[in-house]
């Protein structure tokens, strides 16, 4: 820093910030901090099988001076969700991670390369957000576990334009959820799929995932965005999981973004590295999931062998269009248990058929609620 003359330089500090990896933008937090705990954190890069060593992040908390007992909270968690994150990917996109806790209106944040903002609402805000798209009150954890995860979709993996933001913030979503599951189990896991069910089905009819943050534009509606960009996006992807399994879902998950890391990707782009893993054609699943915003419509039926050894269920869609999906039919038996089956539905016609163990009471479709529907089915 050069001094001018005559300049008093007591109280001013030279910044140097180098960054070894590409960033999509240079962003910085300033306000009168007070440093907090720091740590290391081990991560398991490789898969369990590989024997790969773990690497290293230094990870460190910052605060306003009121959130000083919040901060030294979230080190901890902020460092289980990156491990997860990496243990998912197998690989960290940054060298270091600082998680900058902030006072605001409102709960949510900002994940710039190497940066998690994160705001906490201030006890006399006036604004009420139990009922936004983006708002999990069961689980606290969310908007870190959302923000943390743009480490890697938006940041490490960018966005060509504003119709392909959903990568970003539908990724970051569904990781978020991802890391429910590992918190808090399948329950707390099921649970928010089926409220990004919800807002997906409720929202549809507004316009396609495609259509970004121009969704409810014209109506000043920013909760339209969050409920197509942010929970239909998440749930299209879980949609994807179902369909094709988990290990080909996250080995393509992981050629996406070894394929596009530090460079922009869009729907093109993710499709092809599910396609590539799975060895199917997407296009039409992409196209009206994302590009479109009707959704599937179903009528079932289902018959009993007359030896009352199996039953095949026979789903049509009525169109007009045909869809893609995976579907939950849940065998409801005379014993009092159940049995879920996943129906992959790609025709105007599919049919399945398992054996019975015991006599059927009846067949209910999509008792999980994990699939957005058009009317009754």
């Amino acid at each position: 820093m050069l001094k001018a003359a005559g300049e008093d330089t007591a109280s001013r500090r030279l910044f140097l910030f180098r960054a070894p990896v590409p960033l999509r933008y240079l962003a910085c937090v300033v306000s009168r901090f007070i440093p907090g705990d720091a740590r290391d954190i081990s991560l398991q890069m490789g898969s369990a099988a590989s024997g790969a060593p773990p690497a290293m992040l230094p990870l460190r908390i910052i605060s306003s001076a009121r959130q000083r007992g919040r901060a030294r909270d979230l080190l901890d968690r902020a460092g289980d969700i990156t491990s997860f994150y990496a243990s998912v990917m197998r690989e960290i996109p940054y060298p270091s991670l600082n998680v900058a806790v902030v006072e605001s209106n409102v709960p949510g944040g900002h994940s710039p390369a190497y940066l998690v903002i994160l705001n906490q609402p201030l006890p006399t805000t006036p604004f009420v957000w139990r009922d936004d798209p983006a708002a999990f009150d069961e689980y606290p954890d969310f908007f870190i576990a959302h923000e943390i995860a743009h480490q890697w979709w938006g940041q490490a993996v960018g966005w060509k334009n504003y119709h392909e933001q959903w990568l970003s913030e539908g990724l970051a979503q569904y990781f978020a959820v991802l890391y429910a599951e590992h918190q808090k189990g399948p329950q707390v896991f099921n649970s928010l799929l089926r409220q990004l069910t919800k807002w997906a089905e409720d929202t549809s009819d507004q316009g396609p995932v495609y259509l970004g943050y121009r969704l409810g534009y014209l109506k000043g509606a920013g909760r339209t965005f969050r409920a197509l960009v942010y929970n239909k996006a998440a749930i299209v992807v879980h949609m994807l999981r179902r369909m094709l399994g988990d290990e080909t879902f996250f080995n393509a998950l992981r050629r996406f973004y070894t394929e596009h890391r530090f460079e922009k990707a869009g729907v093109d782009d993710f499709k092809h590295a599910f396609e590539a893993e799975s060895g199917q054609t997407l296009g039409r699943f992409f196209e009206r999931w994302i590009q479109g915003q009707d959704l599937p419509q179903l009528t079932s039926a289902y018959t009993v062998a007359p030896d009352g050894t199996s039953v095949t269920i026979t789903l049509k869609q009525p169109g007009p269009q045909l869809f893609d999906f995976p579907i939950t039919a849940t065998l409801a038996l005379a014993d009092g248990t159940f049995e879920d089956h996943t129906v992959v539905v790609t025709d105007v016609e599919t049919r399945a058929t398992w054996p019975l163990k015991t006599r059927l009471k009846t067949v209910v479709l999509n008792r999980d609620r994990l699939t957005p529907m058009s009317g009754r089915h």
